[in-house]
């Protein structure tokens, strides 16, 4: 056993461990205790809900020593005594995409969920934390004192050149290789880009803003036609585009769900009026995109594009 199994023994967990009918019964009594509050969700039971407390409920551990990289913190299993946490429960499960059900405390007041795919969360002053790949095993990392993953959204972003020296196919050409990147990585296929035109003089704060659908065929072959409709587009707004910022974004398709929709990448120029050339690409995520599968395929999708505008840095 690790030293975390160990203090969970200690708490009274065995392999095999079922209490069924306590646990049931203190899901009735979370669900049938909670206040009603507008905008809430009622607490659903669902099977790994439910298997992590027949499991667990009932246990609580006291820290026991220093800890290898936090300080060990220590819990209790009762989804009663965090019943009451409907409201954060609920915005971490809308980034997340996973409905929660509480789970318990920690002895410094943070809550303990778990979420339909088995794993630990914990939300508290400091932010919302995963502790876990499962319950077992986040409970053990408290116990142990085991660094937390913090859930947060992340943005990225790198300066490029312009070697064309046309602005717009510039950075149509960088959006182009976002969307394969996107792809590739398999967050999502984009099926249009939005372009946005920004007056960085003027009381106008937007002067253009449309979506342009991906044409089919190669992503290669497509830049120079998608610049010249994006121009098309511009000249029809009777839009300038000097001293102003061009924006071209890669967003996720409109049938996409939480929580692949927060990632995005985006490509702009002009908004630097002394290096008016510069071209910016980011990739941004959303806090659920920091957890599970998607938080290892935007990492990759980082050194992808990190890689592609190494080359192209001026």
């Amino acid at each position: 056993m690790t030293h975390g199994e160990d203090v969970l023994a200690s708490a009274g967990w065995y392999q095999g461990r079922d209490v069924e009918s306590e646990a049931l019964s203190a899901v009735f009594r979370a669900v049938a205790l909670v206040e009603p509050a507008p905008g809430a969700s009622p607490w659903v039971l669902f099977p790994a809900a439910e298997q992590a407390l027949r499991t667990f409920h009932g246990l609580r551990s006291r820290p026991v020593g220093p800890g290898h990289e936090v300080a060990p913190t220590g819990w209790v299993i009762d989804p009663v005594v965090a019943r009451h946490a409907g409201h954060p429960l609920s915005r971490l499960a809308e980034s997340t995409g996973s409905r929660l059900f509480p789970l318990g405390r920690t002895d410094a007041d943070a809550i303990l969920a778990v979420d339909e795919e088995g794993r630990l969360f914990s939300i508290d002053h400091g932010g919302q934390w995963q502790l876990g790949a499962t319950v077992r095993e986040g409970l053990a990392a408290l116990a142990e004192g085991r660094a937390p993953h913090r859930i947060a959204a992340r943005q990225w972003a790198w300066t490029l050149s312009s070697p064309n020296g046309e602005p717009l196919v510039d950075v149509i050409r960088t959006a182009l290789v976002a969307v394969y990147v996107l792809h590739h990585r398999q967050v999502f296929s984009a099926r249009h880009l939005r372009l946005t035109v920004t007056p960085l003089r003027g009381i106008a704060p937007v002067a253009l803003d449309r979506t342009v659908p991906l044409p089919g065929g190669s992503l290669e072959e497509s830049a120079v036609p998608l610049a010249a409709k994006m121009e098309a587009l511009i000249e029809a707004e009777g839009v300038t585009t000097r001293g102003a910022e061009l924006k071209v974004e890669v967003p996720a398709p409109r049938n996409a769900t939480a929580p692949h929709v927060s990632v995005s990448c985006a490509v702009r120029t002009g908004h630097l009026a002394k290096v008016p050339a510069a071209v910016e690409l980011c990739l941004a995520a959303g806090a659920g995109a920091s957890v599970g599968r998607l938080r290892t395929a935007v990492h990759a999708c980082f050194d992808d594009l990190a890689r592609h505008a190494q080359r192209l840095s001026p």
